[in-house]
């Protein structure tokens, strides 16, 4: 159920990130200049970016160890921030490219796909069955 859980609370998340950044893209090509249009372009790519990977992980995470889901996790991570800054960094002082519009739709789409799938996670957690330890018997001694 925990799984099913997280892979329903990230799909979801990215569905609902991709709505809202379709959104941004609409009204920057219906009320702004191409450059606005191609920035809330490459906000929603570096949407995906930082949303698809911790899709994958979901996915494949029943068949990884801990360890391994942990280093997977940290590495897609890193990755993800990774290609966000470089992308940034090249695009910073294009004139054809919004920085403004990247920065909105990547706001718009990144943060509420996380927050929708930590709220969908909040609820569906599963409560912690631990069974408790015997006390050894004591000595009288």
């Amino acid at each position: 159920m925990g799984d099913r859980a997280m892979q329903r609370a990230v799909l979801l998340a990215l569905v609902v990130g991709l709505v809202l950044d379709a959104i941004v893209i609409t009204v920057a090509a219906v009320t702004a200049d191409g450059p606005a249009l191609i920035g809330a372009l490459i906000g929603t790519g570096l949407t995906l970016v930082v949303v698809l990977p911790t899709l994958v992980i979901a996915v494949i995470g029943r068949r990884m160890t801990p360890v391994t889901m942990a280093a997977g996790v940290l590495g897609s991570w890193a990755v993800k921030m990774l290609i966000v800054i470089l992308v940034l960094i090249v695009v910073r002082d294009l004139a054809s490219v919004s920085t403004r519009w990247i920065g909105l739709a990547l706001l718009v789409g990144a943060v509420s796909a996380v927050t929708v799938e930590v709220t969908l996670l909040m609820r569906s957690r599963q409560p912690l069955d631990v069974e408790p330890v015997a006390a050894p018997p004591e000595d009288d001694a």
